[in-house]
């Protein structure tokens, strides 16, 4: 038995009758032959043409999904737990950001208290990771005002000092490096994943 794959060249929008193989400006089926075994009666169904011109693009049946204006593809509504990294060392924050992302989280990033500041008025955030040593300050004073501003926002520690945070409370504290298992752990726990 033999079957035939076919496959419609389409043209694009800037295709020209002149860049058409054989001049007719038309598209043209490409045939292959394969060879394959005999393993019973072959069923074909007709594959629906995409094309925006023809077939306009359909409403979203999700409301959590949209389509893309550009692609026309669906796209996920950000429902994403939020995070923020307080980290100056842009490697380790880099690190981090990519760690969570795939991980299924939303990232923001922070290198100063003042940027951290700025971002805790304008967000919401599921929970922090803090590195305590920051070019403009201590990590400690972030913490202390989000232990009066939000004290049931979890904030994990991430540092390589030993320092003792005295009364302040952190949900937890890493040494780095830290294990990224034991990171994504914590952090689920921290914001009611687990």
């Amino acid at each position: 038995m033999e079957l035939t794959v076919t496959h419609v060249v389409r043209r694009s929008p800037s295709f020209s009758p002149s860049d058409a193989p054989s001049g007719s400006g038309q598209a043209r089926p490409a045939t292959h032959p394969i060879a394959t075994k005999p393993s019973g009666p072959v069923q074909t169904a007709p594959f629906p043409l995409v094309d925006s011109e023809i077939d306009p693009p359909q409403p979203a049946l999700d409301p959590d999904h949209k389509l893309s204006p550009d692609t026309n593809e669906r796209v996920e509504a950000r429902t994403a737990h939020s995070i923020l990294v307080v980290e100056d060392d842009p490697d380790i924050a880099m690190a981090l950001q990519d760690l969570l992302e795939f991980e299924g989280f939303h990232v923001d990033c922070a290198q100063t208290c003042r940027q951290a500041f700025s971002s805790i008025e304008q967000n919401a955030y599921h929970a922090i990771l803090l590195d305590l040593g920051l070019p403009d300050g201590d990590g400690c004073s972030i913490l202390e005002k989000l232990q009066v501003s939000h004290p049931t926002l979890p904030v994990i520690v991430l540092t390589a000092s030993n320092r003792n945070l005295g009364s302040l409370r952190a949900y937890a504290r890493l040494s780095k490096p830290w294990e990224r298992e034991e990171l994504c752990t914590i952090l689920r726990h921290a914001i009611g994943m687990a």
